[in-house]
């Protein structure tokens, strides 16, 4: 056990099937729908309907994880957070075609922070805005196919206790973190995140399909307030799970330090729960047959992030 009560990675029980969507609640969800279609490459996506969330929401996804646009419970202006706001804070793409990427979101509406930029990872990294000032992050990867289709990578999660929310995530997942040291000192990273000064730390869990990235601002520091969490308002609103067992899901998500907004009754496939920074999680039980079209395992493409993984690692060997 940790100082906070929640368990160690050391379990490891396997309670996670994967990724199954991001939800964002926008303010014009048509426009949203275009501009995610149009300029992101999502795709409509039927099944989302049998979620049943708020009446008006436009469920769309990529080749291998959910995106589904919901109205925000406000009229005001869309505000433009900064990127060390707390809270989910943006989602990943990427994408062997950055160059066609950008210009399809250019088109539809979006604004960049800056061209993108080579880190030195073999990679190159392009933060964009939608309509709405919602981050997309586009990353180029190894053109180790020609289909330019974007994939959903990672959604990202800004937290003011790395260290906290990083234990909670890998219990629960039952996976490792991926730990970065402290990044510091590079205007390429101030150029991406359109801060000055930025030094941050972050750590990468592997849920199957796609990734969880978590992030710690510590200069412009992340302060455990945010308006990202207030209810209905503009922005990534939660994070959906497909789970293998839901109870038993939910028992271990409160032993490793989250908590459930209501226990599930009996024969229910769906429960509400927070993390332990108050970030809103949907867990979705989806062995019955009515849930086939749901399950992640019936996207297009679900598990090309390992087909990706593969490709490149045989790219590279005969490099």
């Amino acid at each position: 056990m940790n100082p906070a009560g929640a368990l160690e990675p050391t379990s490891r029980p396997r309670v996670c099937a994967g990724l199954h969507h991001v939800a964002l609640r926008v303010l014009q969800p048509d426009r949203a729908a275009r501009f995610y279609t149009c300029g992101a490459g999502c795709q409509t996506w039927p099944a989302g309907q049998e979620l049943g969330l708020d009446a008006g929401s436009v469920p769309l996804c990529t080749p291998n994880a959910g995106l589904v646009l919901m109205p925000a419970g406000t009229d005001g202006p869309p505000e433009r957070r900064p990127v060390s706001e707390a809270g989910i804070a943006h989602v990943c793409l990427q994408t062997p075609a950055i160059a066609d990427v950008i210009q399809h979101l250019l088109a539809q509406g979006a604004t960049l922070h800056s061209d993108p930029i080579d880190l030195g990872t073999g990679f190159l990294y392009c933060y964009a805005r939608d309509p709405e000032h919602n981050v997309i992050e586009v990353e180029c990867v190894a053109p180790v196919w020609p289909d330019p289709r974007p994939w959903l990578a990672h959604a990202n999660i800004v937290t003011h206790d790395l260290r906290r929310l990083s234990s909670f995530y890998g219990a629960w997942l039952g996976v490792d973190a991926a730990r970065s040291p402290r990044l510091r000192d590079d205007p390429r990273l101030d150029a991406i995140a359109d801060l000055p000064g930025v030094q941050l730390r972050a750590a990468w869990l592997d849920v199957g399909n796609a990734q969880v990235e978590l992030m710690q601002y510590l200069e412009p520091t992340t302060t455990e307030l945010t308006g990202r969490r207030t209810a209905g308002a503009p922005g990534f609103a939660h994070l959906a799970f497909e789970v293998t067992e839901l109870a038993q899901a939910c028992d271990h998500l409160e032993a490793c330090g989250g908590r459930l907004e209501d226990a599930p009754q009996p024969g229910a496939w769906q429960a509400w729960a927070r993390d332990p920074d108050g970030n809103r999680l949907l867990l979705l039980d989806l062995r019955h047959p009515d849930h086939a079209a749901l399950r992640i395992q019936a996207l297009p493409e679900p598990r090309i992030t390992q087909r990706f993984a593969a490709s490149r690692a045989a790219l590279l060997a005969f490099a």
